[in-house]
């Protein structure tokens, strides 16, 4: 263990932490003892930091650190640049004609979540649409972050807010979901397409549907020498029925397991949304 010595910081904190304790510093005597403390109290937390069982609860910690630096958090998502304030009237206008039916089918067990929701404008309005909360199916809104003075209330359990990067998020743990909605959120914006994309599917029930509001040649995958758009791409990938059009896209889940090609992001334009080219097929290491 390293040798641990007192110094002037030891004893600012010891100015700033002797009222709580009820102790005043007008006495050598009285800073002694709570100089001690401090010391012991360091020497302790040392000691428990280097135990091996910390140490190996302490990794998973460590490597979603490692994780959320490889992540592409660019500053217009960081600062939410983009439009944040999309009600559920604006989703039916924009996406798939077969959206509005599909959230009005939900049943009050089943699960819609939205990547990239913003304020949860469209997930509030959707719950106030009916006379009881405990009608409307369970939503979940993601959003990298929410604007500091805004906090939704939970609608008696109904509606759930996950804030950061979609891609470290524990979506495995989320209850499995009949309706996905991407209104030029993650999956737009997401450096790591392939992950992302993972993630969606996984999260969602056979039979359930993901729906996409994107810019028709914004994201491209490239194959061999040619550039494909991300509408025919997803087109190539079993287990995965596709309608609609490169802008309005429809994603049908039809296999249990799904398994998405790995893609290397080869040049991000950072627009709103932004222009994207990744690689297929090339070797992970």
């Amino acid at each position: 263990m390293k040798k641990i010595t007192c110094s002037k910081t030891d004893s600012q904190w010891a100015r700033l932490c002797a009222p709580f304790f009820g102790i005043s510093l007008r006495t050598s005597t009285a800073s002694l003892i709570l100089r001690h403390g401090l010391v012991f109290a360091l020497a302790l937390s040392e000691i428990i930091l280097s135990s091996p069982a910390l140490a190996q609860s302490e990794a998973p910690k460590c490597a979603q650190v490692f994780q959320e630096q490889k992540l592409l958090i660019t500053d217009r998502v960081a600062k939410n640049q983009f439009v944040t304030n999309r009600h559920l009237e604006d989703y039916a206008r924009e996406l798939h004609p077969d959206f509005k039916n599909s959230i009005t089918k939900l049943s009050a067990n089943q699960h819609w979540v939205d990547l990239g929701a913003g304020k949860a404008l469209a997930q509030i309005d959707y719950i106030k649409s009916f006379d009881k909360n405990t009608d409307a199916a369970f939503v979940s809104a993601v959003a990298f972050k929410l604007d500091r003075w805004f906090s939704p209330k939970s609608y008696n359990g109904k509606l759930q807010v996950h804030e950061g990067a979609f891609e470290s998020q524990p979506t495995h743990t989320w209850k499995k979901a009949d309706v996905v909605t991407d209104v030029y959120g993650v999956l737009s914006y997401t450096g790591n397409l392939s992950v992302s994309l993972q993630k969606t599917i996984d999260m969602m029930n056979t039979g359930g549907e993901l729906y996409l509001l994107m810019t028709p040649y914004g994201t491209s995958v490239r194959s061999g020498e040619t550039n494909i758009p991300f509408f025919d791409f997803v087109k190539s990938i079993p287990g995965l029925k596709i309608e609609g059009t490169a802008s309005q896209v429809k994603i049908t889940k039809t296999a249990e397991t799904v398994i998405i090609p790995p893609l290397q992001l080869v040049r991000y334009k950072d627009e709103a949304p932004p222009l994207r080219l990744f690689q297929l097929n090339f070797k992970e290491n």
